[in-house]
């Protein structure tokens, strides 16, 4: 009994002990990552001679300096398997003679710049050829290497951004590998700064002997595809929380990012938590060829709300990564790194090191011209928080959640991500068009609501999740899907500002309901029938029947609004402007204490409102910079002035003065109650003003 007590003291202590070490390397939203960073690639095949030979550590800082860098990943490993220092566990490259790893870390640290090591996980092309066994297995037992040909020659062009790609779920000889590696690395550069693992994100699912090792015994159903989801991705967050573990037991306070898992849209991920594992959240986005310039804003919001600081994480390059001779204009470098730091990020701008180890000048110069306004800026958005009192839901479905979003942005509604958690903190709630809630959270809702809430739901979204029921009072109850691909909308009364008068179309139709206690403020026209072979009008939709349907577009219950239709997802595809201006016009309808108000900006600019709550202010920044679609990338190129914004600011606490940042300009503003009112002198791309308290 004794030694069973003394047992699990130690098992109790030792649980502790690791606990401590974790949390001892943890970054906080006051302790932000630094401001102005490079991702350097480094992938480098074993046919391109002469490894390294032109680094020279002059160089190489010249170009941190003319970059005003002040953090850069470098490399340990790369996706070719490679590594760029003198290992006994993995492979140095064969044409690399000497210590690069080293000789980076040490030129960063004389000029006082921070250089976390790069190593490769989800990818390596060595490991993969040399043991094929380590592979992610697709269910019919075949590599997973999507668009791999597998009858290709040698000669065969192969496509950009092919890998075979690799299990270092925790149990697997590759994970020990990794960690052996890892162990190595830790142990021969007692300095280093930190890891940064690549690769989590690129298989749902894995069917290799391994994994199926793991299944049967934790008595999982391979034909159930979402319990091998979250196998796969537990299995994945063990073999991280080990590998986080090791680095702290060596430097506790070095950082530990595991890339792509921050990534919302990545949902067997996230759903997990897999980014709980990482120090800090760097976000991952190319918005000229990848996510465009409406992702970073959700993303940030949401891991700031986390309470842990992040990074947003674009490239130089014109299209995406790899890209060697590619350049981004360097304005609109200069455009993210502002958008970075106005939402509460820190910058991080990807590279490719050319495989001799020179560094390339002209790309630096690029970055130092954007990086030259952040250090102006930098004070005034990594340690802030959103704020607002308008939340959306996350519902996990990337068209429905970002067609909210995309309506935000461009109507300048500041928003947070709302949960269960800080509802109380909200005069208005958005949820998506996607059946997300349970029971106790449609119940906190209601709750919530009745106490003066508002709330603004899209068709499904205020379904339960088999779809046969509303879970929340709308003032209809549901009836079914539509009988119809398409149908059109008659607005009534209190939305009709900016609206057409007559029936306009929504390229999905909208779910059929029976109005109960609610108010009608828009109704349904069904068209006369679908298009079909048989039956079919003109080149596209039939058209709305005269009469009204028997069921709504719209339905107000108090503080309710019900819209039939998922108008988020059809303006995620379709961006018809008169749904966005009939969901402007459902929020002014009941939104009407916001913590910020925007007039007379542009549809493309963008608003930002930050609390830095440890230097007593908020935060308003302004973006202005429209993307061009050309050919297959979304270019920016024309900054023009914008002139005459107007904010009004009403918040509890005092505000005492008001700057305009980067210049210092102190600004006259009108004080109304507990709102200030301010004129945003003309700025061109961006502009910040301060709000100072007591």
């Amino acid at each position: 009994m004794k030694t069973t007590k003394l047992h699990l003291f130690l098992v109790s202590l030792f649980c502790m002990m690791i606990h401590l070490l974790q949390a001892q390397s943890q970054r906080t939203i006051d302790n932000p990552m630094p401001t102005r960073q490079v991702h350097l690639d480094f992938h480098t095949s074993e046919y391109i001679p002469d490894i390294g030979t032109r680094f020279d550590k002059k160089q190489f800082q010249e170009a941190l300096k003319v970059g005003n860098v002040n953090h850069i990943n470098i490399f340990s490993k790369g996706h070719h398997g490679w590594s760029y220092y003198p290992t006994k566990i993995g492979k140095t490259h064969p044409n690399l003679d000497f210590d690069l790893l080293g000789a980076q870390l040490e030129a960063c640290h004389e000029i006082g710049v921070e250089a976390p090591f790069y190593f490769t996980i989800g990818w390596s092309e060595l490991d993969a050829r040399e043991h094929p066994e380590w592979t992610i297995r697709n269910e019919d037992g075949s590599i997973n290497a999507p668009g791999y040909d597998w009858a290709a020659t040698p000669d065969t062009e192969r496509p950009t951004y092919l890998w075979k790609r690799l299990d270092p779920s925790i149990g697997t000889p590759y994970h020990e590998q990794i960690m052996k590696q890892v162990e190595e690395i830790c142990q021969r550069y007692p300095d280093l700064d930190g890891f940064w693992f690549d690769i989590y994100h690129v298989a749902k699912r894995n069917y290799n002997s391994y994994a199926m090792k793991r299944m049967k015994k934790e008595g999982i159903d391979i034909n159930d595809t979402l319990a091998v989801e979250r196998s796969h991705a537990l299995a994945l967050k063990a073999h991280m929380k080990a590998l986080r573990e090791l680095v702290a037991k060596y430097k506790p306070e070095a950082t530990v990012y595991f890339n792509a898992v921050t990534r919302i849209e990545d949902v067997f991920l996230f759903k997990e938590r897999l980014f709980d594992m990482d120090t800090h959240q760097d976000l991952e986005d190319l918005p000229t060829t990848w996510g465009g310039y409406n992702k970073l804003p959700l993303d940030a919001k949401y891991h700031l709300q986390q309470g842990v600081p992040a990074a947003g994480m674009s490239g130089k390059f014109h299209k995406a990564w790899g890209e060697f001779g590619g350049f981004k204009n360097p304005d609109a470098i200069k455009y993210e790194a502002a958008a970075m730091i106005s939402f509460g990020a820190s910058c991080n701008f990807g590279d490719q090191l050319h495989p001799s180890g020179e560094m390339d000048m002209e790309t630096y110069k690029n970055i130092g011209h954007a990086y030259e306004y952040v250090e102006q800026i930098e004070d005034y958005g990594p340690g802030g928080v959103p704020v607002s009192k308008l939340g959306m839901w996350l519902t996990l479905n990337e068209a429905a959640d970002h067609g909210v979003v995309n309506m935000l942005l461009e109507i300048h509604e500041d928003f947070i991500v709302a949960d269960e958690q800080n509802l109380d903190q909200l005069e208005l709630l958005i949820i998506p068009s996607e059946p997300s809630l349970n029971e106790k959270q449609a119940a906190k809702i209601a709750t919530w609501v009745q106490k003066g809430g508002k709330l603004i739901v899209f068709a499904d979204g205020a379904l339960n999740q088999d779809r046969s029921s509303f879970l929340l009072d709308v003032g209809a109850t549901y009836l079914k899907p539509s009988d119809f691909q398409f149908d059109y909308t008659v607005v009534k009364k209190d939305l009709t500002t900016n609206i057409v008068s007559t029936p306009f179309l929504n390229y999905d139709a909208g779910l059929m309901t029976q109005t109960t206690s609610g108010e009608v403020l828009a109704s349904i026209r069904e068209p006369y029938f679908n298009r079909t072979y048989d039956k079919f009008n003109g080149h596209r939709e039939t058209p709305y029947r005269l009469q009204d349907a028997s069921y709504p577009a719209i339905v107000k219950n108090g503080n309710v609004l019900f819209f039939a239709h998922p108008l988020d997802q059809l303006y995620y595809t379709d961006g018809v402007l008169l749904h966005r201006q009939l969901v402007k016009n459902a929020i002014r309808l009941l939104y009407q204490k916001p913590l910020l108000k925007v007039s007379k900006l542009p549809s493309a600019g963008r608003v930002s409102l930050l609390k830095q709550a440890a230097k007593n202010r908020y935060v308003a920044h302004l973006l202005y910079g429209p993307p061009l679609l050309r050919g297959e990338v979304s270019v920016l190129e024309d900054f023009l002035p914008v002139p005459g914004v107007e904010l009004s600011l009403a918040v509890p606490e005092s505000i005492k003065e008001v700057v305009q940042i980067p210049d210092g300009t102190p600004l006259p503003f009108a004080q109304e109650g507990s709102t200030v009112k301010v004129t945003v002198p003309t700025f061109t791309m961006h502009t910040a003003i301060v709000f100072k308290y007591e």
